[in-house]
């Protein structure tokens, strides 16, 4: 059966337009467009800016709120306010690009559509001195090169999840603000605009946005919903199946671990922060800022953290400097119930101080402990290990870890039994009531 030059010539242009934007916008293959709806963030994006007169404005209502948001910019208007795009930048904001010129992509052929996007990176990457991660197409419309491009050149293709129509002439501010409001929810990629874009956009567009911007942001407040950038929406995405799959297999692993190694949850409880177990110490001599000394052969507690709990935790904590002050205080909760067990347990009665080993040991010697450096060889080990349970237990995953590597440094905490115990003992936290502290977030374990 034999096929007509236009019956071709029709098929080809599907490919080419159609087939592309179906996968992106009806079927979201390949692109990001809602993040995760188990955690609590939205992610405002602006397109089209900069524009000297409304982006200026965007940027003080955004930091008014303290609010981080991402912009998609369009390389030509980039290339007239340069200044704009430094301070967008350096506010704290994510850049993303939405080509040079805001070309159509049904209209391009594949040397326009790449000279599209690649001169849009352009100009970014010398404004800035970097290149930028994502890519959102004119109108939203892909042709297969504008949808391959961008990932051959390891960027991500964003579309969204919420149209705020503020583009709209039919819209007006409260429209614009009901059609968020109403819509909103977890995950929620909020597409708006910064510039005016012809053919179609309202001239007022940008300004009627403007006028219901603090509105949508105090409701986000109001509903326990917090705005983050790209970057953190990204990185909480829903986990896919080899990660859930190597998660599942990790939690066995983690059971038999606990068996062999003897580790008991503090006070009995399974939501307990520490898993604790009593060793010799084998280490070289230590003498504690408080007078204990350590020799070898004495008995230890070896404290582990509960990587459930931690898994709980990161789920809550973008950031490394987050994950740490919710551990911190996590930890400062629970000591209270450790002091108790030690003092109580007749299992511990001989141990002389408590040993573990952390990355996110900062802030520790305020509650009482002292941190030591690793011997090299034992550092390296144990660092490729708890990074390994970083990129597990964390929502970011790989992209995280690759960001915080440089921080993960891990380090020995001590704390003598009588810091312990003469600091939390008497504080009142009884032990009938371990396990009701509420878990704030979470530090990596030291097995």
């Amino acid at each position: 059966m034999s096929i007509s030059f236009l019956e071709a010539l029709g098929i080809l242009l599907f490919c080419y337009t159609a087939l592309p934007t179906l996968w992106g916008r009806t079927l979201s293959l390949g692109v990001f467009s809602k993040g995760n709806k188990k955690h609590p963030f939205v992610a405002l994006t602006f397109d089209d800016g900069p524009d000297p007169q409304v982006t200026p404005q965007l940027l003080a209502i955004l930091k008014e709120h303290g609010i981080k948001a991402t912009f998609f910019l369009v390389g030509q208007h980039a290339a007239e306010n340069p200044a704009l795009v430094r301070r967008i930048k350096a506010e704290g904001h994510s850049l993303g690009t939405h080509g040079f010129g805001h070309k159509f992509a049904w209209f391009q052929g594949p040397i326009g559509s790449i000279r599209e996007i690649s001169k849009g990176n352009e100009v970014i990457r010398q404004i800035t001195g970097e290149n930028t991660q994502f890519f959102r197409p004119a109108w939203g419309v892909f042709n297969l090169f504008s949808f391959f491009y961008p990932r051959f050149k390891g960027q991500k293709l964003v579309l969204w999840s919420l149209m705020s129509w503020d583009w709209s002439p039919r819209y007006s501010s409260n429209e614009i603000l009901n059609s968020v409001t109403r819509n909103i929810r977890p995950g929620s990629v909020i597409i708006l605009h910064d510039r005016c874009t012809k053919p179609i956009a309202s001239d007022n567009g940008p300004t009627k946005m403007l006028e219901a911007l603090p509105t949508i942001i105090q409701y986000l407040k109001t509903n326990n919903l917090k705005a983050v950038n790209l970057e953190t929406m990204y990185a909480f995405r829903e986990a896919g199946l080899f990660k859930r799959s190597l998660l599942q297999i990790w939690n066995v692993w983690e059971l038999c671990f606990d068996k062999l190694a003897g580790l008991k949850p503090v006070g009995g409880q399974k939501n307990s922060l520490f898993r604790l177990a009593v060793r010799k110490y084998r280490g070289s001599i230590i003498k504690l800022p408080d007078g204990t000394c350590l020799k070898p052969g004495d008995r230890i507690g070896e404290l582990h953290l509960n990587n459930n709990l931690l898994h709980a935790i990161t789920s809550k904590n973008p950031s490394a400097e987050g994950l740490g002050i919710n551990v911190l205080k996590e930890t400062r909760r629970s000591l209270p119930i450790l002091a108790q067990v030690i003092s109580q347990d007749p299992a511990y009665k001989s141990v002389k101080a408590l040993i573990g080993v952390t990355m996110i040991h900062r802030g520790t010697t305020r509650l009482g402990f002292y941190v030591y450096e690793l011997s090299p060889g034992i550092r390296s080990i144990v660092a490729w290990y708890q990074r390994w349970l970083l990129f597990l237990l964390h929502p970011g995953g790989l992209s995280h870890l690759k960001r915080q590597w440089k921080k993960l440094v891990p380090k020995k905490v001590i704390i003598s039994k009588d810091e312990l115990l003469n600091r939390y003992l008497n504080e009142g936290s009884s032990w009938s009531d371990r396990g009701k502290t509420r878990p704030a977030s979470g530090s990596i374990n030291a097995r």
